[in-house]
C-alpha cells in the first residue's frame, strides 16, 4: 500500500472521500477483528477494509493492491462516476 496511496489517482480520492486508520496486525482492535471475519480472502497483509459511518462491512480485500483496481474500488464506493 505504500507505493499505491500517493498515486496521484489515488490519494486525492482517500482524502476527499475517507478516513484512513491503520491497526497492528499483531495487536488489533476489536472492531478490525470483527470486519477482518466478513473478508473472505483473508490470508495475507495488508488487510483492506471499507466500513461505513454507521460501522457496516462494505467490502475489502487482502494482500498486495493493484493500483488501477485500488483506485476504482476507491471511486466505487466513494460513489463517484
Amino acid at each position: 500500500m505504500q507505493s499505491v496511496v500517493p498515486r496521484p489517482d489515488v490519494a486525492p480520492v482517500l482524502q476527499a472521500y475517507f478516513v484512513a486508520l491503520a491497526s497492528d496486525a499483531d495487536d488489533p482492535e476489536d472492531a478490525v477483528l470483527k470486519h477482518a471475519h466478513e473478508l473472505e480472502d483473508a490470508y495475507m497483509l495488508p488487510f483492506v477494509m471499507f466500513i461505513d459511518s454507521s460501522g457496516k462491512f462494505l467490502e475489502g480485500f487482502a494482500g498486495a493492491a493493484n493500483p488501477i483496481s485500488f483506485a476504482a474500488t476507491l471511486k466505487r464506493v466513494a460513489g463517484i462516476k
